[in-house]
């Protein structure tokens, strides 16, 4: 059986795995390197045995060429490096690039929370809002490797400014961010901390963040035709803090989208590598 390396490149930590069969034979998390050709040269060293690469990146990429066009979030400048194109030549493998949610969302698709569904949203909670659309089983793509990004559909047109140039996206709201800036201080683990202790500003900025993602959610919903979702991601975790008003949005929706269920992500912190993994088993 081939084994797979698929790799999750993110702000501050990059995780890998290899994959053999359906099961993740090996695993890892270290700190992203400063920038794009060391990241690669890190990848590259991982590869041993493996029969192919799949990378996940935080942001819009050419999949054909293997380019990274707009990556803003990890360490240097990714915006035009050939990243396929210069692991292929230090590993010697087929290589895929991909868009990290694209990867997250084939993950749960194929193993995950949405085993069995044809068509579902998917969104991501991290240190920013990623998502995805499944329509009759395949994750869409777009040329950009961009279909999907619920995080930037606009929820207060004055809202707090976003980096995709917009303000009052999903993502300033709904993402780590956004969460401890409403509250004021610490990371997002720790404002769900406070609010599980009783805190009301803690709790208020968790029902904030619902309140954004069911607005994501249910115009995409409304787009889509789509009537389940999974939320996954690191600030998912607190994805309880935000279920009222998560729920009473997608309520108020419903003579619209119909009942849309929400599923908790449940491939765990790895699913953006299992993502990719399985993304470049394809490019093979």
């Amino acid at each position: 059986m081939t084994r797979l390396l698929g790799i999750d490149v993110g702000g501050t930590y990059t995780k890998w795995v290899v994959v053999d069969g359906d099961a993740v034979a090996g695993s890892g998390t270290v700190p992203t390197p400063p920038g794009p050709e060391e990241t690669v040269r890190l990848v590259a060293s991982l590869a041993e045995d493996a029969g192919s690469i799949g990378i996940g990146l935080p942001g819009h990429v050419d999949r054909e060429s293997g380019t990274a066009l707009f990556v803003p979030n990890p360490p240097g400048d990714w915006d035009g490096y050939p990243v396929g194109a210069r692991l292929r030549a230090l590993a010697g493998v087929p290589v895929a690039v991909v868009n990290d949610a694209r990867a997250f969302a084939l993950a749960e698709l194929e193993l995950g929370a949405a085993r069995g569904l044809a068509d579902v949203l998917f969104a991501v909670l991290g240190t920013g809002v990623g998502g995805a659309v499944a329509l009759r089983g395949a994750v869409l793509v777009g040329p950009r490797d961009n279909l999907g990004e619920i995080g930037h559909v606009t929820v207060d047109p004055w809202g707090p400014a976003c980096c995709c140039g917009n303000r009052g996206c999903v993502e300033t709201f709904a993402a780590g961010p956004g969460i401890v800036r409403a509250f004021g201080s610490g990371t997002a683990a720790q404002v769900a901390e406070a609010a599980r202790a009783g805190d009301g500003r803690a709790a208020r900025a968790f029902e904030r963040a619902g309140w954004a993602l069911g607005v994501g959610l249910g115009d995409a919903a409304a787009f889509f035709g789509v009537g389940s979702a999974v939320v996954g991601g690191g600030v998912s975790g607190a994805l309880d803090l935000m279920r009222l008003a998560l729920d009473a949005e997608l309520a108020r929706r419903r003579p619209m989208t119909g009942d849309i269920t929400v599923l908790p992500a449940v491939l765990g912190p790895m699913a953006g590598a299992i993502g990719a993994a399985l993304y470049g088993r394809r490019s093979g």
